[in-house]
């Protein structure tokens, strides 16, 4: 039995295959459909055995000076055709992008695994429809059927021979039946569109195809590249491959469950029963995986993950597969309508929560800042300045935190920030523009809007959000207009995302910053696409050439001395925007912190965003050019002080 199709991209200087699991999208299929984008493909990608793309990915694994292998795996609503176009156009970038292909040692592999179009289980709804709701279904459409026409006799006709039913049927139980009618028939039917949006049916086969089969491909790589080095006959141990991922939407979902699979339980021994989630050891986690790979990078783009899973405390899949890897990075956007609205309608069901400003996805993670560029904050300010729905990271996890406290008052408190987050280094697209051809000429005229309107809401108001009626105007767009803008898969169809995704998952940050020329250079370039970007406390080693900054961890962490109290009062109206402009980013830093820690001040926040010198274009230590709002203005409520800062 065959349960992968191999493919190998033709032309392309890095080795590129795409691995497809054969698992149907019914349990019951009799056939696999063929692609007719499969056939339009063969131009570029040519089928190959199996077991032999194996035995080729572990050699020219072996045979490189830095074996790199990366892995892309796609996402929810993603049939075969979809995926095919998305990693022709990943390897054709790849190979365009000359700070990647010339890497000795870099494998990549786009892995499949069985997800359909929205629309696509329309045709096997009724015969799949289980007896219980097709007999409901029944009993409502026959109530409907027989009561409607009495709608008729409710009113006054003027015909006695009519008339007289008027005494005898009840007009307001009419009403009433009719309506409980339509509304138990409702009920199945709700049922059937929730099964064609094929948000659990991808759910079902993530978790039972895509997971197991995923683990599969990796541990026989893994001990393909073991048999193959001891056949050398080397005394040497076997080299240290970098395994990376790039996880899109339920990819990430599929990703970090296959990471949890594959660590090994026993690696880090247990102390207590209560010894247990992020402060379960002191001991640094093991990037590790099998015999010959090591956890290096991972990126997410619109990952269908809840934004609660960073923040608990307890152990779960996200935290289990984060901690194991020495990078990560998140693409996000407020506007992702497919997360914001199906999934989140989907978890409603499933999801436990008692307030609706839980169940957000990692996906629509929104920095909160004016402009564009390389955003900096202070450590104390990182999670205030991500929001996801209407409450910031901070926000979010100090509810938790409350929550647990009320639950468990005698226990230690958390720490004041969740350490997770601080992992992630953070690309907000919402306003993204860009050209989405590579023969296309890269000016201002040819860039269009590509995950949203690019409407730049944030222009004048750091904390503004898309409305309510702007999340439902995407989501009717992208269903109805070919998506254009695309919501929720933008980010592989601009030229500098893409190149963003691919150099973070082959280079690494520093390797990125370097083909960039730098990280100024890096902030500019975003600036020009409108991309936000904030780095992770994690890359500060990189970033300044320092001694490196431990992750934090939870039990060193500075923790509550009492739960949180209630919401701050207003700011009195004597406190004033300090002036920071032309003063040292280390004073303007320290003027800010001495203002709010006097207690007059607990909402300010302070947001830096690195520009070049001008007219030099070299990097100067940081002094601030410009600041919003204005020095002398008085500070209503939360506020975030914006400056501009030459690094």
């Amino acid at each position: 039995m065959e349960f992968f199709r191999v493919h190998e991209a033709v032309g392309t200087r890095i080795p590129t295959y795409f691995i497809e699991s054969t698992a149907p999208y019914n349990v019951d299929d009799t056939q696999s459909p063929e692609s007719k984008e499969r056939k339009a493909a063969a131009s570029r990608v040519q089928k190959i055995d199996s077991d032999e793309a194996i035995k080729q990915i572990a050699a020219r694994l072996l045979a490189g000076s830095r074996p790199n292998l990366v892995v892309m795996v796609h996402g929810f609503n993603n049939p075969e055709p979809a995926v095919l176009k998305m990693y022709t156009s990943a390897a054709l970038a790849v190979d365009r992008d000359q700070a990647i292909n010339g890497g000795q040692g870099l494998v990549c592999v786009g892995y499949r695994w069985p997800s359909e179009r929205m629309g696509m289980p329309w045709r096997g709804t009724w015969d799949a429809l289980p007896t219980l709701p097709t007999w409901i279904l029944y009993f409502g459409a026959l109530v409907v059927l027989f009561t409607f026409p009495l709608f008729y006799f409710t009113s006054e006709t003027r015909q006695w021979w009519i008339d007289v039913f008027r005494y005898v049927w009840n007009p307001t139980a009419v009403h009433f039946i009719t309506l409980l009618g339509w509304t138990i028939a409702g009920l199945v039917l709700m049922t059937v569109l929730l099964r064609t949006i094929v948000y659990f049916r991808d759910h079902y086969r993530a978790s039972n195809y895509g997971v197991p089969d995923l683990i599969q491909v990796i541990s026989v790589i893994d001990a393909e590249i073991m048999r193959q080095h001891r056949q050398s006959g080397e005394a040497s141990p076997p080299p240290s491959v970098e395994l990376s991922f790039i996880g899109h939407s339920m990819g990430a979902f599929v990703v970090t469950n296959a990471i949890r699979a594959l660590s090994d339980v026993f690696a880090v021994p247990a102390q207590s029963l209560n010894s247990y989630g992020a402060a379960a050891t002191d001991e640094a986690p093991r990037h590790g995986i099998g015999r010959a790979f090591q956890l290096k990078r991972f990126v997410l783009a619109s990952p269908d993950i809840p934004a609660e899973t960073l923040l608990s405390s307890r152990s779960n899949f996200l935290a289990s597969a984060l901690s194991r890897f020495d990078e990560a990075y998140l693409f996000s956007n407020e506007g992702d309508a497919v997360l914001r609205q199906i999934s989140t309608l989907a978890n409603y069901f499933v999801f436990p929560t008692k307030s609706k400003n839980h169940g957000f996805r990692l996906g629509n993670v929104e920095i909160l800042s004016r402009n564009f560029g390389l955003i900096d904050v202070g450590g104390a300010d990182f999670l205030r300045v991500l929001r996801i729905g209407n409450r910031t990271l901070q926000q979010l996890y100090d509810d938790l935190e409350d929550a647990k406290a009320q639950r468990q008052p005698t226990q230690q408190l958390g720490p004041e920030q969740a350490p997770l987050p601080q992992r992630f280094t953070y690309f907000d697209c919402t306003d993204y523009v860009d050209i989405d051809d590579p023969n296309e000429a890269d000016k201002q005229g040819n860039r269009r809007p590509l995950l949203t309107f690019a409407k730049w809401k944030k222009r004048d108001d750091a904390e503004a959000q898309l409305r309510w009626y702007s999340h439902l105007w995407l989501l009717i767009v992208y269903v109805f207009n070919q998506q254009k803008p695309n919501v929720h898969g933008g980010y592989f169809e601009g030229q500098l995302s893409q190149q963003l995704i691919y150099r973070l998952a082959c280079l690494g940050y520093g390797g990125t910053v370097a083909a960039y020329g730098g990280e100024p250079a890096l902030g500019k370039v975003c600036e020009e696409k409108q991309i936000r970007m904030l780095v992770s406390p994690m890359l500060w080693s990189a970033r300044t050439g320092a001694t490196p900054v431990a992750p934090p961890r939870p039990a060193n962490a500075r923790t509550r001395s009492a739960p949180r109290g209630p919401a701050p009062q207003a700011v009195p109206a004597g406190v004033i925007v300090p002036d920071l402009v032309g003063k040292p980013i280390v004073d303007a830093r320290a003027q800010v912190d001495a203002l709010r820690g006097s207690g007059q001040t607990p909402q300010l926040v302070l947001v830096e965003v690195a520009r070049t010198a001008r007219g030099t274009g070299q990097a100067v230590s940081g002094f601030v050019l410009s600041q919003t709002p204005a020095p002398g203005t008085s500070v209503k409520g939360p506020t975030s002080i914006e400056v501009i800062v030459v690094k």
